[in-house]
């Protein structure tokens, strides 16, 4: 596990190029699971009409590595960094990545209730503020 120091968490919002199927975020998801289990990031995704909003932490290092893979990531544009900042522990220090995409994965999915659902206050805060920018 990273020093306090080393820590950082990292948000940003993006615009899918074109309305992602359910099995274009389930390819999306896995590929960020994998990653982030190799480069000890930790955090949440949000998807919701078109616009995705992420929180990941980590080691500043491995953090800025995925960011720099997201800017590159051709499936989404409009990518705009809200924040990174020091934290001295993780908020999500269980989630490879969470996923939240809208109640009916569940419904419709009931074997991905691990990935989604459960809003904690970052995520709502981040998912308000991706519907606030759809003006």
């Amino acid at each position: 596990m990273a020093k306090p120091k080393d820590l950082v968490e990292l948000s940003y919002l993006s615009e899918a190029v074109s309305d992602m199927s359910f099995v274009g975020l389930m390819r999306l998801l896995e590929s960020a699971r994998t990653f982030n289990q190799k480069n000890g990031v930790t955090g949440i995704l949000l998807y919701d009409n078109q616009q995705f909003g992420q929180i990941m932490e980590g080691e500043r290092t491995s953090v800025m590595r995925a960011w720099k893979r997201i800017q590159e990531d051709k499936r989404h544009h409009r990518v705009e960094l809200l924040e990174i900042r020091e934290i001295t522990e993780r908020n999500f220090p269980d989630w490879l990545l969470r996923f939240y995409g809208g109640e009916t994965l569940t419904r419709d999915y009931p074997h991905l209730v691990e990935m989604v659902g459960g809003m904690d206050k970052h995520s709502l805060a981040l998912m308000n503020k991706m519907r606030s920018s759809q003006t």
